[in-house]
């Protein structure tokens, strides 16, 4: 009875340590576990602030336009000097495809976004002025890109009344003071064309564009108070000369 005795409890001590090598190893999975989601959560985090943090525009493809070529939109931004900041956006929106020969380079319905840097209010003998750099699109069914363009004519919306041609200012120029002359071709229902240059219907109103860094400034100012375009308003965009 003894040896049987000391048998069972031998067997029992067995059977105990078993228990508590199995008890071990499932602590010790869990912890690998726990240890591997934690990994996997940090290298998540870091893979989401590494896309935060990259530069605007990194992976976009440049765009190219051909310098000849008038992108004709409509402003779906109102710009106004009393209310705009530097870092706001303006958009506008192509209303026609833009094509030479049979292919489309930019469709209609493509946004052209831009970014204000400066905005000077109205005062006495000082004109109101905005510096806007268009430097990005998003064609129509497409992906965001870039490119380099500058407004080349300005018009309110067709339909509304226009005045004579304004004082227009070249957009291929790198100084603002440069001006040149206007065409005055419009549709038969008051729309710009492609050609058009200059600042139609818009009293007091003119443009002038500058090149620094890379970059194209298109400047609006208005000697009668502040400038105030008016989302729905005409605007022919040229790229920059290559």
């Amino acid at each position: 009875m003894d040896s049987l005795g000391r048998s069972l409890a031998n067997h029992e001590e067995i059977l105990e340590s078993q228990q508590t090598i199995l008890k071990l190893g499932e602590i010790q999975m869990l912890k690998t576990g726990i240890l591997s989601l934690a990994t996997l959560i940090m290298a998540l985090a870091a893979a989401s602030l590494a896309q935060t943090n990259a530069p605007s525009g990194t992976s976009a493809s440049p765009l190219n336009i051909p310098s000849d070529m008038g992108i004709v939109a409509k402003l779906q931004t109102d710009v106004d000097a009393s209310k705009l900041q530097v870092g706001d956006k303006v958009q506008a929106q192509t209303i026609r495809d833009l094509k030479r020969g049979h292919d489309v380079l930019l469709k209609k319905g493509s946004t052209l976004i831009g970014k204000v840097t400066k905005v000077e209010a109205y005062a006495p003998g000082t004109p109101s002025s905005v510096a806007i750099v268009f430097d990005q699109v998003t064609p129509a069914g497409g992906q965001l890109a870039t490119l380099n363009v500058t407004i080349q004519a300005l018009a309110p919306a067709p339909g509304v009344q226009t005045d004579s041609l304004q004082d227009g200012r070249g957009m291929a120029q790198t100084n603002i003071n440069s001006a040149v002359g206007g065409n005055k071709d419009l549709g038969n229902g008051g729309e710009l064309l492609s050609t058009s240059v200059g600042v139609y219907g818009m009293n007091g109103v003119s443009l002038a564009s500058a090149a620094s860094g890379g970059k194209q400034y298109s400047f609006i100012k208005s000697a009668n108070g502040n400038v105030n375009i008016k989302a729905g308003s005409q605007v022919v965009f040229k790229a920059a000369e290559q």
